[in-house]
């Protein structure tokens, strides 16, 4: 059986940002369409305030955004939603293929495109609850 030492990493989390750019389009968005002013005054702070970091780290800061997305653009909050699953799949499937020893499989997994990741995160998502695993 072949050392782990060799075998490929899964995707983390961590590949996935909020950029202030996503924060300024998701602004510029809200208030073409009157969802800003729908907003609850923090949220609308939070809004403004994050267009102008250079980066997006904190974990509490990233929840509140993707809250806020979800209701100024939805679609954008699904899409990183079904990203986010889809990497959790995929590394739970190359953990799968490493532990019954199929490296080529991990391999090829590991290389797997965007499209791929989100395609995994959206049937997840659209699978009933009773039917996940």
């Amino acid at each position: 059986m072949p050392s782990s030492t060799s075998a490929p990493v899964p995707p983390t989390l961590s590949q996935i940002q909020i950029t202030p750019s996503l924060v300024s389009a998701a602004y510029k968005r809200s208030l073409r369409f009157g969802a800003f002013w729908r907003l609850r005054p923090e949220e609308r702070a939070i809004l403004l305030l994050a267009r102008r970091l250079k980066a997006i780290k904190s974990p509490a800061l990233r929840e509140a955004i993707l809250r806020i997305l979800e209701k100024v653009w939805p679609s954008k909050a699904t899409m990183i939603k079904a990203y986010e699953e889809g990497l959790k799949l995929l590394a739970k499937k190359i953990q799968l293929a490493l532990a019954i020893g199929a490296v080529q499989v991990a391999e090829a997994l590991r290389r797997a495109t965007h499209g791929i990741v989100l395609a995994l995160g959206y049937s997840y998502q659209n699978t009933p609850l009773f039917y996940r695993g």
